[in-house]
């Protein structure tokens, strides 16, 4: 039961992908084949979840090959959490494509996403780094083709930046893996976690450190190596966008706090100042870009890159208070993104466009999808009590106790960084709900009945409220997962138990 369980997130969707190609052009068969998959991965990963709470941590190893060379999979509070919230994000994402009704888009969307979304999964399951790459390419190999449905010329110029970064990225990856392995003739995670500290040649480790931070910092979007996302979630299909927004950049911070702790946790001293400059540039230079936009899944786009400097600022204290409130960031961050992310697919859908000078005033004829924008967009800005609040509050307390400079610092960049994504969501409601309303989009004929559309915003807007008013208990559980983070010792312990059976 425990294999079926850590290889069920990859296995269910790549199943489903696979079956959906069988059925190739059949569009309402895919619409429900993908819809039952996700379904069935939320449900799966909760289960697992409520297990490795009450049970400690699962591992599996897959093959029956001998360590260190075992394809291990490990379920962890933090990385089963992760699995759950990507589920729920998928859920949303594909019912926006659904309501859509891009029916040539749909026959292209529905096997890639499902194909991501066991990519995403296998790069959270996975005890083993180099598993974690091949994870990486099966979840970039997706990504790009959703990129490029549409094919009109700003698309692709995005989607040719996108591979072009990504493979750089991949390739920084890959040579410190192989002088990982070079060094430590191991690449499982948990042997890597006692060995990484006893080398002999330490420099090695902190080359290979830096390749690392440059890799999972291309793919996390952390300034300054962000210039590739901000046009490339702009263009592409809105349900696609969703899950982008939602999910896909938080890949890289995932790689980043389970690398940075499990495996290269014994050089914080070198890395944390480091990792605070990009945390706090990302946050200040992300919410200015924000401000700049006019389009709204562009203004989303640059925030993202703000968002993601929290995250990061999380880990960078190296702390269990601040890797958990990280996790808890995480989590709400992505119901949060992708339900604005969700919002601006629906006023496109609805108006015909996302440029917010040629909105306005759809509070009026609109109500309850403004409503729905305000709950995500106060969370964003971390406005009390909503979920955004308790995990920015969360962090500033970790900086804070910390009693440097460094700490007091980062502290101040992250309130004053939230002020200017109020302002962000400010401007947003001004110019697109607020006013008069303006008939002349230029598409009219796209206007329609908000309520379909309403229906997979209902559903994550319904658990960043859960998350709210459970973020006590939320804040209990990402205790602990930091704990098994910051203390590899449960984890290790579970991988060579697998690895002896």
């Amino acid at each position: 039961m425990t294999d079926f369980l850590l290889v069920a997130p990859i296995l269910v969707p790549l199943t489903g992908g696979v079956l959906l190609v069988a059925v190739w052009g059949r569009v309402r068969i895919a619409r429900v084949v993908s819809l039952l998959t996700a379904s069935a991965v939320a449900g799966l990963a909760f289960y697992t979840l409520f297990m490795v709470r009450d049970d400690g941590i699962l591992a599996s190893s897959l093959g029956d090959w001998p360590g260190p060379f075992g394809i291990v999979l490990v379920a962890d509070l933090f990385s089963t959490m992760m699995v759950s919230a990507t589920a729920l994000v998928a859920i949303a994402s594909l019912g926006l494509t659904m309501l859509a009704q891009e029916r040539w888009q749909e026959r292209y969307i529905y096997p890639f996403m499902l194909l991501l979304l066991a990519g995403v999964n296998g790069v959270f399951m996975t005890g083993d780094i180099f598993n974690l790459f091949v994870f990486f390419e099966v979840t970039l190999l997706a990504s790009y083709a959703l990129m490029a449905i549409g094919g009109r010329k700003l698309q692709m110029e995005a989607a040719f930046k996108y591979v072009v970064i990504n493979v750089v990225a991949s390739t920084f990856l890959l040579i410190g893996i192989g002088l990982l392995y070079g060094e430590l003739g191991t690449l499982n995670m948990a042997h890597l976690s006692i060995r990484v500290a006893s080398a002999e040649d330490q420099s090695i480790i902190t080359a290979v450190a830096v390749l690392l931070l440059v890799a999972f910092g291309i793919k996390a979007a952390l300034i300054p190596l962000h210039f590739w996302l901000p046009g490339a979630y702009s263009h592409i299909p809105s349900g696609v966008a969703v899950f982008f927004g939602g999910v896909l950049t938080v890949v890289g911070v995932y790689s980043m706090v389970r690398v940075f702790t499990l495996v290269l946790g014994h050089d914080q001293a070198f890395f944390q100042p480091i990792l605070l400059t990009m945390a706090g540039l990302s946050m200040w230079f992300g919410a200015l870009g924000a401000i700049a936009q006019r389009d709204f899944r562009t203004l989303l786009s640059w925030d993202i890159i703000s968002q993601v400097g929290y995250m990061i600022m999380g880990l960078a204290l190296f702390t269990v208070a601040s890797v958990s409130a990280a996790i808890f960031f995480i989590l709400q961050y992505m119901l949060v993104k992708a339900a604005l992310f969700l919002t601006a697919g629906s006023v496109e859908r609805l108006k015909g466009t996302g440029d917010l000078y040629r909105l306005g005033g759809l509070a009026r004829v609109y109500p309850l999808l403004a409503a729905s924008f305000l709950i995500p967009a106060l969370s964003l800005a971390g406005v009390p009590p909503f979920s955004g609040f308790w995990g920015k509050l969360a962090l500033l307390q970790a900086s804070f106790d910390l009693a440097t400079v460094g700490g007091y610092a980062i502290g101040a960049v992250a309130l004053a960084a939230s002020l200017m994504t109020l302002f962000v969501m400010f401007k947003v409601w001004q110019w697109v709900f607020w006013g008069e309303a303006r008939e002349d989009t230029g598409h009219s004929h796209r206007q329609g009945s908000e309520y379909p559309l309403l229906v997979p915003i209902a559903l994550v807007g319904l658990v960043t409220v859960v998350l709210a008013f459970a973020a006590g208990g939320l804040h209990d559980i990402t205790t602990e997962a930091a704990r098994q983070l910051m203390d590899p010792t449960e984890y290790i312990d579970a991988v060579n138990l697998a690895l002896l059976e």
